[in-house]
């Protein structure tokens, strides 16, 4: 994890990781921006009470808060001091509460004068502006933050095909014991000190670092051609991500170079792989789709398959698993390396892997998307194309603008990585 430049007394937390365009791996991960350590934990109250979760846990559930999973990623809507609802991204891998600057302006928060420069999962920085005593509302809690952070996060809907107006950070994770219910589309919240799990979950010891205010876990990772190593990873709510470590570019098996897409800082180059096997305390994964670039973390792409329950007071993580836990693990068939969402609504082409369906039916860098087997782009949103284009052996036929031609192109997909 790198650490932007801040002033004295204030840190830059900078994990942004996304590795991969379109499918399970994402753009706008991890956390941003970190408190000054002289601040308290943000206090928190709960307007009112709402009923208990309904699995067995013996403990009293403060707040039950409904989401929306967009991709891999968590989108909770709430006010910003008596604001109209916006959309935050529910992300442990962020420092603490941020908002985006352009939402700030409007909802007329006074920014101090002190500011920083943070740094994302690619090169380049961007500035970090900071408020002083936000309130937000989420379901029936009121939560109180002393500090927070504004950052610009316009470009998340080019690269997501969805705005984030916000991320819940560090202090959200660090007050309560939350439980993100994926099934359900649910996220409650108990006090820590009255806590009792019950369940038959798989605990998973996780170490809080109030450092750099994210938490991180031991998992085993074994590659082709490699001896098994045990890994320390950022747990990720906020990535679409499956895995992300160095270590998978030690693999003998079939690897690919792309352009990875970032939330913050420029695009990079990366290596995909396959993990043959990933293993989370007693619970393992085989032939896992994942990155070698960026920050060492396992996302939504593995957590959306459990009830995942953050229990920093203890130092744990409990994983029960649902529905989803033995689905596979989907990777883009097309080799459109990087598609992002153009502001008439179109799709665009950012970049194509060699050698792959994409470049061999001709599309190019620069093309856009007007129309896929006969549907306009205006149908789709960019998380479904991403999905078209994931499933192999599927043809497709595309309409393309290139400068001032109409293209007609046909697609065949296929497996990039043959294992």
């Amino acid at each position: 994890m790198e650490m932007g430049q801040a002033p004295a007394g204030r840190g830059v937390v900078c994990c942004g990781n996304a590795w991969l365009w379109p499918t399970v791996l994402l753009v706008m991960s991890c956390g941003f921006v970190m408190r000054p350590k002289a601040l308290e934990a943000q206090t928190a109250q709960a307007t009112q009470q709402v009923p208990p979760a309904s699995h067995s846990l013996a403990s009293h559930c403060l707040a039950t808060i409904p989401f929306e999973l967009y991709g891999n990623q968590i989108f909770v809507k709430l006010r910003v001091n008596n604001s109209g609802p916006l959309w935050f991204v529910v992300d442990s891998g962020a420092g603490g509460w941020i908002v985006d600057r352009a939402h700030a302006a409007r909802l007329a928060l006074h920014l101090e004068e002190e500011t920083a420069q943070g740094s994302g999962a690619g090169t380049g920085t961007y500035d970090v502006s900071y408020v002083k005593n936000v309130t937000f509302s989420l379901s029936r809690l009121t939560i109180s933050v002393p500090l927070i952070g504004v950052i610009d996060l316009s470009n998340t809907k080019s690269q997501i095909g969805r705005q984030i107006e916000g991320l819940i950070g560090y202090d959200f994770f660090e007050k309560f014991i939350v439980e993100i219910d994926y099934e359900a589309n649910l996220i409650r919240l108990f006090e820590p000190k009255a806590y009792r799990y019950s369940g038959v979950g798989e605990s998973i010891p996780i170490t809080v670092d109030q450092e750099t205010r994210n938490s991180f876990l031991a998992a085993e990772i074994a590659v082709q051609g490699a001896a098994p190593e045990s890994r320390r990873l950022l747990i990720d709510t906020g990535s679409d991500d499956t895995v992300d470590d160095s270590f998978v570019a030690k693999s003998t098996g079939p690897r690919r170079e792309i352009i990875s897409g970032v939330g913050l800082g420029k695009e990079f180059k990366s290596t995909v792989g396959i993990v043959s096997r990933l293993k989370l305390g007693g619970v393992s994964f085989e032939n896992v789709y994942a990155g070698a670039g960026g920050v060492p973390l396992v996302g939504g792409g593995i957590l959306r398959r459990f009830t995942v329950i953050f229990d920093y007071a203890h130092e744990r993580m409990i994983l029960e698993p649902n529905q989803h836990l033995e689905d596979t693990f989907p990777w883009d068939a097309s080799g459109i390396a990087s598609l992002r969402l153009a502001e008439s609504g179109k799709f665009l082409i950012n970049s194509v892997l060699q050698e792959s369906p994409a470049s061999e039916a001709g599309l190019r860098e620069g093309d856009s998307i007007q129309s896929i087997d006969g549907l306009s782009s205006e149908h789709f949103t960019l998380q479904q194309v991403q999905g078209l284009f994931r499933r192999v052996g599927a043809e497709h036929r595309l309409t393309v603008q290139r400068g001032s031609e109409l293209l007609k192109i046909d697609i065949k997909l296929r497996s990039l990585l043959q294992q």
